[in-house]
């Protein structure tokens, strides 16, 4: 988060809702925490401190909480470990934070999860815990499930990772995609090379390779100029074919957007795949792609209208990366980030296959 300062803080992690807790370094297991969507400032959240939330921020170097000391000091956050399937018991280790001047709003914090920072979460809890520096991630969207509000779930130190019903297997090792995770000038966060997107299965004309964010603050994917206009044009084409026109009325455009449609028409068509649009694909580096379905590119923002997911943005020039992946375009689809091996691997979309997020079992084991 922009605004955090470089001062440090002693923390330490434990559930208090539970009767027991182990010390430092002595479980060596994966920990889980829930993961949810705050409807009102679109940001992910873990219930780390007291149950209360800390803003998931792939790009934050270090833990943060509100606080002015620029001492040592401890507190106590919430962790569990597990098997991959289920919490086991919690866990309580010391970690480092810094100190900012207030927390992002409805939260008292931020875990940040960025790659090469010996401060940022996932490294202090390989280094407790003794597991290793990846992560499983699952952001859940903000809609509601059978059993209330959708969560998703986040792994810290390695997988396996289990969705209900268990035995679909360990989803981890059942990834879509994998694709090197590289630097970008310096800035803290996960980045990828990609050579191309297309739209409806035709390439959108681009110069060069394409350096890729991957972001859970930023709730929307952003592109830069000399990306966006391009892309716009190309989606607005496949849009008009025979495939989707039945589909797909344009209606007044809804900021952030500049492109909206009629979602009553839209709705004739949907899936499980979400709204019939033309796919997007991101094409990385080694030869994977990221595909972008509907339920992944259309946002509702009321009851008739459905916008693409898309802004432009307002940096420009060589030093930004040619697109930030947003926390939507990322929704319901399992991401393994493993700094060890400098490894970004996906699944598909989740809902293809009848599951979301929201499928880890949180009861806790017997």
């Amino acid at each position: 988060m922009r605004n955090l300062k470089p001062f440090f803080i002693v923390i330490s992690i434990c559930f208090f809702a539970l009767s027991k807790c182990t010390s430092a370094g002595s479980g060596g297991k994966p920990l889980v925490t829930a993961i949810t969507k705050d409807a009102n400032t679109l940001l992910y959240t873990a219930p780390l401190k007291d149950g209360r939330p800390l803003v998931v921020d792939l790009s934050g170097p270090a833990i943060t909480l509100a606080c002015s000391s620029k001492t040592g000091t401890v507190t106590r956050l919430s962790a569990s470990a597990t098997d991959g399937a289920n919490p086991l018991f919690p866990v309580s280790f010391s970690a480092t934070a810094s100190c900012a001047s207030k927390a992002p709003a409805g939260a008292v914090g931020v875990a940040g999860l960025a790659p090469s920072s010996q401060s940022s979460f996932p490294a202090q809890v390989a280094r407790t815990q003794k597991v290793a520096k990846k992560v499983a991630l699952c952001l859940p969207s903000d809609g509601k499930t059978t059993s209330g509000n959708s969560v998703g779930v986040a792994i810290f130190g390695g997988g396996p990772l289990f969705f209900i019903p268990s035995d679909r297997g360990d989803f981890t090792t059942m990834l879509a995609g994998t694709a090197p995770l590289r630097g970008f000038n310096g800035s803290p966060g996960y980045f990828l090379s990609a050579t191309g997107i297309t739209v409806d299965q035709k390439k959108v004309p681009l110069s060069g390779p394409l350096v890729v964010g991957l972001s859970s603050t930023i709730p929307y994917t952003a592109l830069r100029a000399d990306v966006y206009a391009p892309f716009v044009k190309a989606f607005d084409q496949a849009a008009g074919s025979p495939n989707f026109s039945p589909f797909v009325s344009r209606v007044a455009a809804v900021a952030p957007f500049e492109r909206c449609y009629n979602s009553t028409k839209l709705s004739v068509g949907l899936s499980r795949l979400g709204y019939p649009v033309p796919q997007i694909e991101l094409l990385l580096e080694g030869g994977q792609t990221f595909s972008v379905l509907g339920a992944n590119s259309m946002v509702q923002v009321k009851a008739n209208t459905a916008c693409l997911g898309f802004v432009q943005m307002k940096a420009a020039g060589g030093q930004v990366p040619a697109a930030i992946i947003g926390g939507f375009q990322l929704e319901n689809h399992l991401l393994v980030l493993d700094e060890e091996k400098k490894q970004f691997g996906f699944t598909t979309f989740l809902g293809a296959i009848g599951l979301s997020c929201s499928s880890f079992n949180f009861t806790r084991a017997a």
